[in-house]
């Protein structure tokens, strides 16, 4: 028996009982079409949350923090990083730049009254958290000295627009009380005032109260605060972080193992996106299962299906048999009916799932019209595939045990059975 008197004889039996075999594959269709839009709306959550990662800064970035590793909260150990750190860490394999940061002690704009209270972080030129986010003006440059990168709404509150604060010069005072929210808090040391000109507005959605000023004018605002010197803060105090960029993001891991081995304690967003990746590898996973069980009912329909099917053409078994059939031709004919009910069920079923996301899609967007969010419904060509082929393997795997008893029945006893 040829490929083609094959396909085409399973598929007018595929048509004989077109009630049966349209329920068996409606099972399939609706098993398909359940694995489908739970896959396709978790992929689609985990694009933005990725996207949403993504958005907050650069995964080739290791933040170094002045603790211990594994400790957090009460029970972190403080550390020091000193200028020796930085070099260990310049020596390390694939980073490409190490950026020291220095917090200096809260403080406030004085133009700008109680509202402009400042964290003044001391940061070095080409900095990572000076990068890319400029409303107005420029960034810190080499050689600066007493000038500030601001956020938009300090900016608003020491001039008319953005724009036009660039230029002025403003007090920066460290140290004292400071208003935070509703609540006044008690700063360290005695207050001091520098004055420093604005050279770039930077926007507000990556921080409201950060005060971006060149590093050893952070370092000297500390020292005074504290009646030292700037040399005696790097070396008992030592900087606030490091910001370790690395030459690709597929080597961060290395690069946080480094640091932890030098007893720091270290963040990086890949690691934080490889944590996302694991966790909705499980969701779907379960998703998934649950998709399974109705394609797992479906199979014991394709199953009964086809074991009715058998009984019912015991004896057009015998005859093909008696004619010359080969024993492979009727099992091939069996899993090649199984095959069109899981062809045609992965195909009406990927319809159906395709159809439901778009409309649970338009809902959310038709339910949220001031936002703009992107798809939450995400089927790709991976997916799409293996929604097909996990179709056809059910059907296959259903067909398989009554094609199997077909194949090995006796062409006389199929002759003889009324």
């Amino acid at each position: 028996m040829s490929f083609r008197d094959l396909l085409g004889m399973s598929l007018g039996n595929y048509g004989r009982a077109r009630l049966r075999s349209g329920l068996t594959t409606a099972g399939v269709a609706i098993g398909t079409a359940l694995v489908v839009l739970l896959i396709a709306l978790a992929t689609g959550a985990e694009d933005n949350v990725r996207r949403s990662i993504f958005s907050i800064g650069d995964l080739r970035l290791v933040t170094v923090q002045p603790f211990q590793p594994g400790a957090n909260g009460l029970s972190a150990v403080p550390r020091t990083i000193t200028d020796d750190t930085v070099a260990k860490l310049k020596g390390v394999a694939h980073v490409d730049g190490v950026y020291r940061q220095f917090d200096a002690p809260l403080g406030m704009v004085v133009e700008g009254g109680d509202d402009a209270t400042i964290r003044p972080q001391g940061i070095e030129p080409d900095a990572p958290i000076d990068r890319g986010d400029l409303l107005a003006g420029r960034h810190i440059e080499a050689g600066d000295r007493a000038v500030a990168v601001i956020p938009g709404n300090i900016a608003r509150l020491v001039a008319p627009s953005v724009g036009s604060a660039v230029g002025k010069t403003v007090t920066m005072r460290v140290g004292g009380a400071v208003k935070l929210g509703s609540t006044r808090i008690g700063g360290s040391g005695t207050p001091r005032d520098y004055a420093v000109k604005i050279v770039g507005v930077f926007d507000e959605q990556a921080s409201q109260t950060s005060f971006r000023i060149p590093l050893e004018d952070a370092l000297l605002a500390g020292a005074e605060n504290r009646g030292l010197t700037p040399a005696a803060i790097r070396e008992t105090t030592g900087y606030s972080g490091l910001a370790v960029e690395a030459d690709d993001s597929t080597n961060v891991a290395e690069i946080v193992k480094a640091v932890q081995e030098l007893g720091f304690s270290s963040f990086s967003l890949k690691q934080v996106v490889e944590q996302i990746d694991q966790g909705f590898g499980v969701f779907k996973g379960i998703l998934g299962g649950i998709g399974g069980v109705a394609l797992l009912v479906a199979a014991i329909g394709i199953a009964n299906t086809m074991v009715m099917s058998v009984l019912e053409r015991t004896r057009e078994i015998g005859i093909m048999k008696a004619v010359g059939a080969s024993p492979r031709d009727i099992r091939a004919l069996f899993l090649a009916e199984a095959a069109y009910v899981g062809v045609f069920g992965g195909i009406l079923g990927l319809a159906l799932g395709l159809a439901g996301g778009q409309l649970i899609d338009r809902i959310i967007r038709q339910l949220n019209p001031r936002t703009n969010p992107a798809a939450i419904f995400v089927v790709g060509p991976d997916l799409a595939l293996g929604a097909l082929a996990l179709a056809l393997g059910v059907a296959l795997l259903a067909g398989f045990l009554p094609a199997r008893r077909a194949m090995r029945m006796s062409a006389l006893s199929a002759l003889r059975y009324e």
